[in-house]
């Protein structure tokens, strides 16, 4: 455990991992017993430290449950009670006011024979310290005291400090041409002990730690922090050198160059280096011998030009910062540095612009951070000029950065450009020798000139007119220089500020090109779903349309397995809506690139081609979005055929959530959109649609009639494979009408028609309804079971399971077997919870109380 105190209060566990307390009074309890670790707390104290002279009545209780939420956060066995009140079971170097203490006792016993290392060893307990002492908790007399003690602790460890560094070094060093660090370093914990044990622990040989992330995520000032932790392991001192291998105006520096100026640093004539490379790196290594150094080589390039410079005696130390991960380095060691949390973004933002956190609330504070991509460097620059700006409110910073094309632009300071930063490794490629570097500095412009945000070589392929193998490798090449990222195997994204310059760069793209490119990844999107029902058991009717569809569009990806389709599907239906909502403006209104129809007519396509998906799913939410962009295209473009495919989904989507009548509105508003274009077989199936919404509305009678109706057309236009659903909701009316012989009669006869999963569900489903109504409890379970093993076939609508699993429940409680009961009810209640919490519904199988009544 690392309990710290010196700056704001937080708490990590022995992996480096933050321990979350969410509540301000946990941090409170915190720090009161860890100013005191082993020693005890009383309860007074603690309700001193938080409500000052006026407690609650009730302050010993709030006490209490402080405490145990705060013993639920911390390890097992941490916060114990003991006689008097309450104590943290803690080793002093467990936190850091134990680790400054220690350090700084050790400090004065070098003192005397090596003041140097004396010196090191107080800056680096000096570095403990992240701002106000016991940051974040309220003002309270008890906690100004605290705070006063630990300032004067910090008084006397400069003091000690200056008076080693007047004793003088025992051997000149080149420590002082070294970056300072930054006060407002955040997080990184893990990685920090990581990179420490590293530098500390390689006693047989030279300890290389080879630290790479993307540009602007803090590889520098991380290594200079690391550096200054360890720096007392290295008493002839810490070295830094700027490899270039990420500076935008200049070329990466050569082995000569670099061996001259790390010489120059030891206090080592250059003059006299040979010329000759391989001279020239024995020459740097017999000067380097039997020094205790740490040297810092920033900004590398690759491996070749970092090996020559590798210390080569045990005692001796390298930090490697790289945008890439070096490979071939014996004995290398690496950390690998990602983006920080929201929360350390917005720690981090906050004490580097020193404006007041109440410049706006959580939820600004962290889309600031989020729209900076949470990289430090962006953090760094956006902070500089909120310090610039203190009147500004943090939404008008937001309201800067939400443009993307803009964003990069407005992250730009007067010494760094972060575009600039980010667009290195493009241009590295761009000049590289193999051919799939520089293709994929080529593909690096078209990921930004579409809307969505994940990639994988068929769709790349697509979009940039290349083979998949050779988008792959594009990709994987992108990865390896930390542009792109690859959260899974097969699946590439940008990180957000990547994008952005990407975005910025796809600006410059011929229109042709940047068209020709979201004319493939649109044809490539549709091929690929329709082809996600290729595995589905579905009627001829359905199978029919999403055949035609595939083979309008042959492109895309192959499915065999349901486990494979839909789960690809789920992945990729928000850059779907991205993909829908950016090809759908006017400008994408003329030409026949989609089969015979303009671009704009995507969403019109994938909701075709989502229609089972989507009533399999139940993702209402994003059907919606897919509708509402099809009906504002078709609103443009006078599109009668688009506004009716898209009514009948709305409409049956309503109806699946429970509101009857205005799914019934909608489901007529299509029929007769369908009708007025001449789509009669179209209009059929949305009159099937039609009977369950308004049987689900209790309007029983009318969707008795419309389901007569929709049978007599269907079997008047030739369209056999509708009857088996309009039965099914059929039979249903005539049971909750009374009509128990009709729905009988009806539903065994259908029943014993069917094969599809989904048909036989629903019917056996109703019938385990009818013999509850009819209190028939064993013929009610053994058909809710069927109904459940033929649900099991293939992924199934998550309310209709939910349904079958309530009436088993209903059909087992009424044979007495309340145990087996309960187990089906909690099934059914997790299925719902799961779906209203996704879908934001509040969706409940409504069980008559007579079928419960034994």
């Amino acid at each position: 455990m690392d309990v710290r105190l010196l700056g704001p209060v937080e708490v990590f566990g022995d992996d480096g991992s933050p321990v979350a307390l969410t509540a301000p009074a946990q941090r409170t309890v915190l720090a009161a017993l860890a100013l005191r670790p082993g020693a005890p707390v009383s309860v007074g104290e603690l309700a001193e430290r938080l409500w000052a002279e006026r407690p609650p009545r009730t302050a010993a209780a709030a006490v209490r449950g402080a405490v145990a939420r705060l013993r639920r956060a911390l390890p097992p066995g941490r916060v114990v009670t003991v006689p008097g009140g309450y104590a943290l079971r803690a080793e002093p170097r467990e936190t850091d006011i134990g680790r400054l203490r220690d350090a700084l006792a050790h400090a004065r016993v070098l003192a005397a024979e090596d003041p140097d290392r004396a010196a090191a060893a107080v800056d680096r307990a000096l570095g403990l310290w992240r701002g106000t002492p016991l940051g974040g908790l309220p003002d309270r007399a008890a906690h100004d005291h605290d705070r006063a003690t630990l300032h004067g602790l910090r008084l006397a460890a400069v003091e000690q400090r200056e008076k080693a560094r007047a004793a003088g070094r025992r051997r000149a060093t080149a420590t002082a041409g070294f970056p300072p660090g930054i006060a407002t370093f955040v997080a990184r914990a893990g990685e920090l002990a990581r990179a420490r044990r590293l530098l500390t622990e390689a006693l047989d040989a030279p300890a290389v730690c080879l630290v790479d992330g993307p540009g602007g995520v803090g590889k520098s000032t991380f290594a200079v922090r690391a550096a200054r932790e360890v720096a007392g392991h290295f008493p002839d001192g810490l070295v830094y050198i700027d490899l270039r291998g990420a500076d935008p105006r200049n070329p990466p520096l050569d082995v000569t160059e670099a061996h001259r100026l790390l010489l120059a640093s030891l206090g080592a004539p250059g003059k006299d280096m040979p010329q000759d490379p391989r001279a020239a790196e024995a020459y740097y290594r017999e000067r380097l011998a039997g020094r205790r150094v740490l040297l810092l080589l920033d900004n590398a390039l690759d491996a070749a030009q970092v090996a020559p410079l590798l210390p080569a005696d045990a005692g001796s130390a390298a930090v490697v910062t790289s945008r890439t991960a070096l490979t071939g380095l014996g004995g290398g060691h690496h950390v690998h540095l990602d983006t920080l949390t929201t929360a350390d973004a917005v720690t981090f933002l906050q004490a580097a612009a020193g404006v007041p956190a109440d410049r706006g609330d959580d939820a600004e504070w962290a889309a600031l951070a989020a729209l900076c991509g949470h990289l430090p460097l962006a953090l760094r620059i956006i902070a500089g000029r909120m310090s610039a700006r203190p009147d500004w409110r943090v939404a008008d910073w937001t309201a800067l950065l939400r443009d993307e094309r803009r964003r990069t632009d407005e992250l730009t300071a007067d010494d760094v450009d972060l575009r600039a930063s980010l667009m290195v490794s493009i241009e590295q490629l761009a000049s590289g020798r193999e051919p799939q570097d520089r293709r994929a500095a080529a593909i690096f412009p078209l990921l930004g000139a579409t809307a969505i945000r994940t990639f994988c070589p068929g769709s790349v392929a697509a979009l940039t007119g290349s083979t998949a193998r050779e988008a792959r490798e594009a990709l994987d090449r992108l990865t390896d220089a930390r542009i792109a990222s690859s959260p899974r195997p097969g699946a590439y994204t940008l990180h957000d500020l990547v994008r952005s310059a990407s975005v910025w760069q796809a600006a410059g793209l011929p229109p042709e090109r940047a068209l020709a490119g979201l004319t493939g990844l649109a044809r490539w999107y549709l091929g690929s779903l329709y082809r996600v029902n290729t595995p589905l058991a579905l009627s001829d009717r359905y199978r029919a349309r999403y055949r035609a569809g595939a083979g309008r569009f042959p492109s895309g990806q192959l499915f065999t397995d349901v486990d494979e389709s839909l789960p690809w599907a789920d992945a990729v239906l928000e850059d779907v809506l991205s993909l829908a909502e950016q090809l759908s403006e006017p400008e994408h209104d003329e030409g026949t690139a989609l089969s015979g129809r303009p671009l704009s007519d995507f969403a019109l396509e994938a909701v075709s081609a989502l229609e089972t998906y989507f009533g399999m799913r139940l993702s209402w939410r994003a059907q919606r979005r897919l509708c509402e962009v099809v009906l504002r295209v078709a609103a443009r473009r006078g599109d009668t055929y688009a506004r009716a495919v898209a009514y009948g989904q709305l409409g049956k989507a309503a109806g699946q959530r429970g509101e009857g009548l205005k799914g019934a509105e909608l489901l007529r508003r299509s029929i007769a959109l369908f009708q007025e274009c001449g789509e009669r077989a179209d209009a059929i199936a949305v009159m099937t649609n039609l009977v369950p919404c308004l049987g689900s509305a209790g309007r029983l009678d009318e969707a008795v009639d419309a389901a007569e109706h929709a049978l007599a057309e269907a079997r008047a236009a030739g369209l056999p494979g509708l009857r088996p659903q309009v039965v099914n909701n059929l039979a249903r009316c005539h049971l909750h009408l009374g009509h128990h012989a009709e729905a009988y009669r009806l539903l065994m006869n259908n029943y014993g028609s069917l094969t599809l999963p989904y048909e036989m569900t629903i019917a056996a489903g109703v019938l385990a309804e009818y013999h509850l109504e009819m209190r028939e409890f064993e013929e009610a379970a053994r058909w809710a079971g069927r109904a459940l093993s033929h649900a099991a076939e293939q992924p199934f609508d998550p309310f209709v399971v939910a349904t079958q699993r309530t009436w088993l429940a209903t059909a087992l409680r009424g044979l007495g077997r309340e145990e087996a009961a309960r187990a089906q009810e909690m099934q059914a209640r997790a299925i719902l919870e799961n779906l209203n919490t996704r879908e934001n519904s509040h969706l409940r199988v409504r069980i008559d109380e007579k079928y419960a009544r034994v």
